[in-house]
């Protein structure tokens, strides 16, 4: 896929950040002393891992250019690498946390991808990952409807890490949270699908026919979802989540 557009990514920046702070919350290390965010994007996430654990070592992994230079604006303190995360890591080094939000399910075969980041843990290390779990909601819906079969993004269930996770450890949880975001418009919902979802469908088009798809899943949004009595738009988005812990 072409680049990353960082901004406009950050956009709604406050909402993509509360599946962090979950995530977060679920992982019960007292004090880490080196942890890589792979997909860490522009450092959004990474920046929580800071706070929370200001004396740790921390690796900031992305494939994306655009991402990582704005992320080293964001944080240059941090340790940043560019690499594709689903390839072999273990030159990096061991890790005390190994943490993905929202970038796994852009990878393929996640049944040699997480062996391989589960294999970066030290001994009492822990995994935690965050994927988008959206693909029945309306939108998510439509757009798929358009061009099935090129979407780019990989939906597993939780079924699928349990088998995959069952034969690493016997510590994991997994888990679904639905998010009710509140966005002022229609318009909102196509500006937060821009930066991540539509992307594969976008880069296939030229301008003309970009501003002809956004019309028209514009359309779409405004038939899909109903606005408050206020003129809110209550935007309903799941996640998935799972921490593995090494023995």
């Amino acid at each position: 896929m072409s680049d990353w557009n960082p901004g406009q990514y950050l956009k709604f920046e406050g909402e993509r950040g509360k599946p962090v702070l979950d995530l977060l919350g679920r992982v019960r290390l007292p004090c880490p002393a080196r942890m890589i965010d792979i997909g860490c994007g522009p450092g959004n996430s990474t920046e929580f891992l800071a706070k929370r654990w200001p004396g740790a070592e921390i690796i900031g992994l992305d494939s994306s250019k655009s991402m990582l230079e704005a992320a080293r604006k964001r944080l240059p303190d941090i340790r940043w690498a560019e690499y594709d995360a689903s390839g072999d890591l273990s030159h990096l080094g061991t890790f005390d946390l190994v943490f993905s939000n929202a970038a796994l399910q852009w990878m393929p075969a996640h049944e040699q991808v997480l062996p391989r980041w589960f294999g970066l843990l030290r001994p009492g290390g822990v995994l935690a990952v965050q994927v988008p779990h959206n693909h029945d909601s309306p939108l998510h819906r439509a757009l798929l409807a358009r061009d099935e079969n090129n979407s780019r993004v990989t939906q597993y269930r939780p079924a699928d890490y349990y088998e995959i996770l069952s034969r690493l450890t016997d510590e994991f949880e997994i888990w679904t949270t639905e998010y009710h975001h509140v966005l002022d418009s229609h318009e909102d919902m196509i500006e937060w699908y821009k930066g991540t979802g539509f992307r594969p469908h976008l880069e296939r088009l030229d301008a003309r026919g970009q501003a002809r798809f956004l019309a028209e899943m514009l359309e779409q949004v405004r038939a899909l979802y109903a606005p408050q009595s206020d003129g809110k738009i209550l935007f309903a988005f799941k996640r998935l989540f799972f921490t593995a812990g090494k023995s």
